[in-house]
């Protein structure tokens, strides 16, 4: 078990790191470079508002998927003939839902933007869903592969976009091509190594029993979303575009350093789930090296990015406009250690059927936020929104930390 962890993080690692630095340097530096600071984070609270709709339909079908197919390789067809125009067709309702939000919003200026922000949204959706036959199968280096290309692509294709058209509309089109070209070399992937896609298999009695496990999955995701999306789209209402763009920039190197966890969750819930059913105390073993290890990892990241802030968001922006992001970045980098132990405390329960607790849980916490964003955000402007998003991951960790199990499948059963 040892040996097939370190050798699915090695190719997750090594797939990450050879593109991610790449696509951080695009979307942050290059595109506030080109577009400025400004239409940056009009930019980034579009792709926040539409990633949010697509979530609130997607319904936790990915998680779910890597769980049962996990547990029974033999459902892979079935699931993918059912799951992925599921998703498909629920991210076109999520583009018009978006788009409506926008005229409601009186952003009719930016419809265009917010189409192609979108569209980007639906080829990502229907490319992580081709991921999570690779995860239940744990054949992490089929999505190695598929990490580089993704980012390889959209990388080249906005940057092609923004010598021609340097707006967030150009870029938002050329990272929708270089998306849509992964999506089908990843189907492709799917369909010749893993799942048939048959229409045969179409079936609403596999979404009477489906979705009633999904749907808490997908409401904890997207109260997740809601609590880390949700202060970009209140700032740049509240404050402005400026603001917004400074928060940004703070954001994205937050973001940037969820690399570990992500990797590290992956990884680990199919595992988890398999163990879960068949042996409760290697996994209850390997959920507390975990989060161990998580934390220590994490701590050290946030410390390291805390230390340089000054020199990070400088060698991104060296204008005066954007001086404000230093101190965003030390306050919003300490949620770090917190929220990659929850993100594993998460997938352990999401591992052991949990996930009505779960969705509990980020629920609340999602309230919770906005909550705060509303009192804070006024006052305080983006600093108010970080500090919103510790109080929030401290709130989640307390709560994780009372509904982990404590006996496995079998032992519940009896």
């Amino acid at each position: 078990m040892v040996h097939q962890i370190a050798k699915n993080l090695t190719w997750l690692t090594l797939g990450n790191f050879l593109v991610k630095p790449i696509w951080f340097v695009f979307i942050t530096y290059v595109c506030i470079r080109f577009i400025g600071l400004r239409e940056y984070g009009l930019m980034t609270a579009t792709l926040a508002l539409m990633g949010i709709v697509n979530g609130v339909l997607t319904l936790g079908t990915s998680s779910y998927s890597i769980r049962e197919v996990a547990r029974d390789p033999g459902k892979s067809t079935l699931f993918f003939s059912n799951f992925l125009p599921y998703r498909l067709s629920a991210s076109v309702l999520a583009i018009a839902i978006g788009l409506a939000i926008e005229l409601i919003l009186g952003n009719q200026a930016i419809l265009i933007m917010a189409l192609f922000a979108g569209t980007y949204i639906l080829f990502m959706n229907v490319t992580e869903y081709c991921r999570t036959l690779f995860r239940s199968h744990e054949r992490f280096e089929y999505e190695a592969i598929s990490t580089v290309v993704e980012k390889l692509l959209v990388v080249t294709c906005g940057s092609l976009a923004l010598v021609y058209d340097r707006t967030a509309t150009g870029v938002l089109l050329g990272m929708t091509i270089g998306i849509l070209l992964t999506f089908l070399l990843n189907f492709r992937w799917v369909i010749k190594d893993f799942a048939r896609m048959s229409v045969s298999l179409i079936d609403p009695s596999f979404f009477k029993r489906a979705m009633p496990q999904a749907i808490p999955l997908g409401l904890a995701s997207v109260f997740v979303l809601l609590y880390f999306r949700t202060d970009s789209v209140m700032i740049e209402a509240m404050k402005g575009e400026l603001p917004t763009g400074q928060y940004a920039i703070a954001f994205r190197i937050t973001e940037a350093l969820f690399i570990v966890p992500a990797m590290v969750t992956a990884i680990l819930l199919p595992r988890l789930s398999h163990l879960f059913v068949s042996g409760f105390s290697r996994f209850k073993t390997l959920s507390q090296k975990g989060i161990i290890g998580l934390f220590g990892a994490s701590f050290l990241l946030a410390l390291l990015v805390f230390a340089f802030a000054p020199l990070i968001v400088q060698s991104m922006d060296p204008t005066v406009d954007a001086e404000p992001a230093i101190a965003l970045l030390r306050i919003l980098v300490w949620a770090v250690p917190v929220a990659s132990v929850n993100s594993l405390m998460s997938t352990i329960m999401t591992a052991s059927d949990l996930q009505k607790k779960l969705a509990w849980v980020l629920g609340f916490a999602a309230f919770l936020n906005i909550g705060l964003n509303f009192v804070l955000i006024p006052s305080l402007s983006a600093t108010g929104a970080s500090y919103a998003t510790i109080a929030t991951e401290v709130f989640v960790a307390v709560s994780f930390i009372t509904l982990l199990p404590r006996k496995g499948h079998s032992e519940s059963a009896s």
